[in-house]
């Protein structure tokens, strides 16, 4: 499925593949019993995986091993929204807008409290993005101290 507003990274590990994998498996929240130390919610492929953090988080993490030159394994990570992810944001948006204008009776001070919480919301996404984008990286740095993080432009 097509991500929006991604970023992509290049992973490379010391451990093999199957070892990243089964550790991110091992890391999936699957049932209530099953809570503690689950850091993800999602599924883990033959080649890869797609979760989210189990935190507040609104990202999809996408990741797929894919073989170099070397015939060594790195991983190709997509860290992105995804089609139904941005359609709730842009709902929410219409929403606050048509409320704006259905309530804007020249009362520039509504106008401004509205405008200030919608920045404010926007501001905090952003922010919760970027920290769980790093919890992400921090959960895989844990696991291989070893492994490098390249941002793909």
């Amino acid at each position: 499925m097509y991500m929006f507003l991604q970023s992509q990274y290049r992973v490379e590990f010391s451990k093999s593949k199957e070892d990243v994998l089964e550790n991110i498996k091992n890391s999936i929240f699957g049932g209530f019993p099953d809570f503690f130390g689950k850091n993800f919610t999602g599924k883990v492929l033959e080649n890869g995986f797609k979760v989210r953090l189990m935190k507040k988080d609104f990202q999809t993490f996408k990741g797929n091993f894919i073989k170099d030159r070397e015939d060594q394994y790195s991983l190709e990570l997509f860290v992105g929204f995804e089609f139904y992810q941005v359609l709730t944001l842009a709902v929410f948006f219409c929403f606050s807008l048509m409320m704006l204008i259905r309530n804007f009776s020249e009362n520039y001070y509504i106008l401004f409290i509205y405008l200030m919480v919608i920045g404010l919301i926007a501001y905090k996404n952003y922010g919760d993005s970027k920290k769980g984008k790093q919890l992400f990286f921090d959960y895989l740095k844990n696991f291989d101290r070893d492994c490098e993080i390249i941002p793909i432009k």
